[in-house]
């Protein structure tokens, strides 16, 4: 006979497969990119299918990254991570990653070959990271490269296939440099105890927390004057908005330490406001 527990394993492993994938940015990042597909003209299938693969490679990715932590995670004695818990085997969450990886590749191309390789490379980039990258003082390139590379993806898996515009890509690779920023801030002291130097954790918690709120403005800035025409008011309300989610982030990240992420994403959510304003796309005119 089957007891309550052994019933429960199935349902407690899913529990910890969901939240070790990083439910929140998983799900923000593919949000934004969808509406942003939308916003440029694919319809209903094609939103879908940009979504599909948009999702499945963050959930590849923050698969991966619980994957190889896990034992820094176990040191440093996080023990809201699943697989240290033992909510989910490190042995499952490996596989999930290996299976929306390979999910992923199929999903991307069918969005274009342009676009779907442009996806790729950002999801590469951000296993790149992951798997070792993130120790290095090159930390930053893997979220320049993942984030600049989502517009190329958007605009190139339109309609024509036309280019993306180069303000786009700026701001892309803007918005990853302060959204890698505001993600290792709360754990730069875990970090360096465990022997992570990257980025980041060479500059310091203090430096940091200054720097986390230029390269977001400066990707606001870029989306409201960089695209051809005049800038309505409402843009400017919205890089206000913008510039208000940046500072708070970085003021009110003391009382949680996931608040430095979420503003960033909240940046990025205007950003894609921003564009609705301008009648634009990310596509070049």
């Amino acid at each position: 006979m089957i007891d309550g527990a052994a019933r429960g394993a199935p349902l407690r492993a899913l529990a910890g497969l969901a939240l070790a994938c990083h439910p929140g940015p998983a799900a923000a990042v593919t949000v934004l990119i969808t509406a942003l597909a939308a916003a440029g003209g694919r319809g209903p299938a094609g939103s879908a299918l940009v979504a599909a693969a948009v999702l499945t490679g963050q959930l590849s990715v923050g698969w991966c990254n619980d994957v190889v932590d896990a034992g820094r995670d176990a040191a440093a004695g996080r023990t809201g991570k699943p697989i240290v818990s033992g909510r989910v085997s490190r042995s499952a969450v490996r596989v999930a990653a290996g299976l929306a990886l390979a999910a992923c590749v199929p999903l991307s191309l069918a969005c274009g070959l342009v676009a779907g390789l442009a996806h790729l490379l950002g999801v590469a980039a951000a296993w790149a990271y992951n798997l070792g990258l993130k120790a290095t003082a090159l930390s930053w390139a893997p979220y320049v490269v993942g984030f600049g590379a989502l517009p190329v993806f958007v605009a190139a898996g339109l309609p024509g296939h036309p280019r993306p515009a180069w303000w786009a890509v700026v701001a892309g690779a803007l918005l990853g440099c302060g959204a890698h920023l505001a993600n290792v801030l709360p754990d730069i002291a875990g970090d360096l105890a465990a022997g992570v130097r990257g980025w980041p954790q060479r500059l310091g918690p203090a430096r940091v927390r200054v720097l986390i709120p230029v390269p977001l403005l400066a990707a606001s800035a870029v989306l409201l004057v960089a695209p051809p025409g005049p800038a309505e008011p409402a843009g400017w309300a919205a890089l206000g908005l913008a510039g208000g989610c940046s500072v708070a982030g970085v003021l009110l990240g003391g009382r949680s330490p996931k608040v430095p992420f979420a503003a960033a994403i909240a940046v990025a959510a205007v950003g894609v406001v921003l564009l609705a304003i301008r009648g634009t796309g990310v596509a070049a005119s």
